[in-house]
């Protein structure tokens, strides 16, 4: 089964359905559902989702939570432990963030990594797919 491991600008892009991403995450999303692709997120992403929610977009934490149980229907929530908070430390990734979210991703083996940002996990061997990139991958597959 592939493993589609999707970054935290994906999951708020999805959720707060923001202006110029929405339509490609959700299709994103849809393209993972549909076609069997394993959905992984880290357990960070949900943190810092929850936040820009909340902050950003104004939303009210039993919003915020009825988005996440929906949306973790079909994913798998990857963990962010001690081993690779440890890793993410003495990585060469320059934000450390983007290192947790990585070393999340390799612990389960993902094939794919989806960004906005490609340019962070420079430092990544698992392929790195911008949202256009990943969907004109399915779609011409």
């Amino acid at each position: 089964m592939i493993k589609v491991f999707l970054d935290t600008n994906i999951l708020i892009d999805y959720l707060a359905q923001r202006t110029n991403f929405y339509q490609n995450a959700a299709r994103i999303v849809s393209i993972c559902r549909n076609s069997g692709f394993k959905t992984l997120i880290s357990s960070l992403s949900f943190a810092t989702a929850s936040y820009i929610l909340s902050a950003r977009n104004k939303l009210s934490s039993e919003t915020i939570k009825n988005l996440f149980n929906n949306f973790i229907v079909a994913a798998e929530i990857t963990l962010v432990d001690s081993l690779i908070v440890r890793k993410s430390i003495s990585s060469k990734f320059e934000d450390f963030e983007d290192a947790m979210q990585y070393y999340s991703a390799m612990h389960e083996n993902a094939d794919f990594i989806i960004t906005r940002n490609k340019a962070d996990f420079i430092e990544s061997s698992i392929p790195v797919y911008e949202p256009e990139e990943f969907i004109a991958k399915c779609v011409g597959a």
